[in-house]
């Protein structure tokens, strides 16, 4: 696979799925206050578009990838069915599946996460300049509502300069080579310090079947 794609959607797609975001539930992990999320894994079936559900809530890292929450069994409730198997979804793991060429029987994550800030700023990715421990994984931008910050970061290794800074602005996908490459979230403020901000996006990982 490539090491890191840029792609874009339709904007529709981002209209469709962006109210789902309301209903993400806060949790008690360490950062459940303000990254609120919905987990669930699927198994790619033999038809390009079809999806499977798999009976998992729960997602554990260990301290080698996630020194912020390693070790630390998570559990969340699932994607809401009608997001999961609603069209607009099919959309954006079809894409994954064929930009990472992803065969059927393959799980994949999906992590929906909404990152909030108020009046101070607020890290995307706690855990720093990281890899998740996966094959491949790909960042999906749906909504940034009254943010600055919150830029993609990519490095070539864990202490080099990130080479690229990319805002996840919604209708963008970014899909890296998680074995070669590293990533980071630049941490988000408000533009009006009197209103939340917030910042929407889908997380999907996958392991080859080897």
């Amino acid at each position: 696979m490539n090491l890191l794609r840029l792609d874009e959607f339709n904007h529709a797609i981002v209209r469709e799925l962006a109210p789902s975001f309301h209903n993400l539930p806060s949790t008690e992990h360490k950062d459940g206050k303000y990254r609120l999320r919905r987990y669930s894994v699927i198994e790619l079936m033999l038809e390009p578009k079809a999806i499977k559900t798999l009976p998992i809530n729960s997602f554990m890292q260990t301290d080698k990838y996630n020194d912020f929450q390693g070790n630390v069994e998570r559990k969340f409730e699932n994607i809401e069915e009608d997001v999961l198997y609603g069209d607009s979804m099919k959309e954006l793991v079809y894409s994954f599946r064929m930009m990472a060429s992803l065969p059927t029987n393959t799980q994949v994550d999906i992590h929906q996460m909404r990152v909030i800030t108020t009046s101070e700023s607020t890290e995307i990715s706690p855990e720093g300049v990281h890899r998740d421990g996966y094959d491949v994984i790909s960042m999906i931008g749906i909504t940034r509502h009254n943010i600055l910050g919150g830029n993609l970061l990519v490095y070539d290794n864990q202490d080099s300069d990130h080479f690229v800074s990319l805002p996840l602005d919604g209708g963008r996908m970014v899909t890296i080579n998680d074995k070669k490459l590293w990533h980071n979230g630049s941490s988000i403020v408000p533009l009006d310090k009197n209103n939340k901000g917030y910042m929407d996006v889908f997380v999907f990982t996958a392991n080859y079947n080897l």
